[in-house]
């Protein structure tokens, strides 16, 4: 995939169907621990819930109506990763074909590196997945940060990827993984392709990777405008009523839990923040602003869009830099219990 390709829309299909999602059901909505143990937790209910208000302040896209509809579900994703142990892959990458130079979107890698981080640091391990329209942005932003062996990159033509899909496999298994997380990764809507906010069909820039909850794991997905996977926890007339193009965009891939955030990477952040509150100290690195600004610039030098308005600058949907890191800022405050 090279930046001179240009934009048109595709007609390839369904490639992108055929998406299962097993889960795992009750148990991991208790977060793998024991009666008493979630009756104790309810007591960070409040200020993961003032989290949660931060993170879906809405932008433009009605992230505060949806969240509405997956309200306690930051409090349950938190509660499952906080527990350590736990190996997962964490999803995203968003290609904007249509730019003037192509490349992924800042909104996503920046808060996928940070959950790979923070579950790395309290005992739990991760793997950054994406594809290779976005690889160029994926590598720079996770480097630094993570080991070369943690990034998976699947390929963007179909038998490849059928070949990298079975790899993968072969890593769940190897690894005990448990968790997928999707974090602005944008999945089949409901005539199974791949659409951005515009309605344009991304097929084909866009791997398959919802196939990966075919795996059977617990899903926790992380979007801010209905097209993303983990939507299909929303009821569809939710995200058509609220979304511009909601009707042609939304999701149908659904998630044991979703995160509706203003952006994607608030989302990430907010559930970094959850688990902080909840106990995970080891995590604190990860609520200062420097962190996020220094991701975001890496991002930003190797070519990363800001999703909006499709320029290269180090920014997060159209949004000024004061207003993006403020709700940054607060989320880690709430986190922190200083507001």
């Amino acid at each position: 995939m090279t930046k001179a390709m240009q934009y048109s829309p595709s007609r390839q299909g369904d490639r992108q169907s055929g998406v299962s999602h097993a889960g795992l059901g009750g148990a991991a909505h208790h977060g793998g621990i024991g009666p008493a143990a979630r009756i104790a937790s309810w007591r960070w209910k409040p200020r993961v819930a003032h989290i949660q208000n931060a993170a879906a302040a809405d932008v433009g896209r009605g992230s505060e109506t949806m969240m509405t509809f997956a309200r306690g579900d930051l409090f349950r994703a938190a509660r499952w990763l906080k527990t350590g142990g736990h190996r997962a892959m964490v999803v995203t990458g968003f290609y904007i074909p249509q730019a003037e130079h192509p490349a992924a979107e800042s909104d996503g890698p920046v808060g996928a590196i940070e959950l790979c981080e923070a579950l790395r640091a309290i005992g739990s391990d991760a793997w950054l997945v994406s594809d290779e329209p976005c690889e160029p942005i994926i590598r720079a932003g996770a480097s630094p940060r993570l080991p070369e062996d943690h990034v998976a990159i699947a390929p963007a033509d179909a038998q490849g990827f059928d070949e990298w899909i079975d790899a993968m496999h072969g890593l769940s298994d190897r690894n005990n993984i448990d968790t997928v997380i999707y974090i602005e990764r944008v999945g089949p809507a409901r005539d199974g392709n791949p659409r951005n906010m515009r309605g344009f069909d991304i097929d084909q820039w866009t791997a398959p990777l919802s196939r990966l909850t075919g795996l059977g794991l617990h899903v926790i997905g992380i979007g801010d405008g209905g097209n993303e996977i983990g939507m299909g926890r929303l009821d569809s007339m939710v995200i058509e009523d609220v979304v511009e193009h909601g009707e042609r965009i939304a999701c149908t891939v659904p998630a044991d839990e979703l995160i509706v955030s203003g952006t994607s990477n608030w989302g990430g952040h907010a559930l970094v923040c959850a688990m902080y509150a909840m106990g995970c100290r080891r995590i604190a690195p990860l609520l200062d602003i420097s962190w996020h600004q220094s991701v975001l610039a890496d991002v930003a030098r190797a070519g990363g869009l800001d999703g909006v308005t499709m320029r290269n600058t180090p920014t997060v949907d159209g949004l000024s830099e004061e207003r993006y890191y403020r709700q940054i800022r607060m989320m880690s405050d709430i986190a922190r219990g200083r507001c």
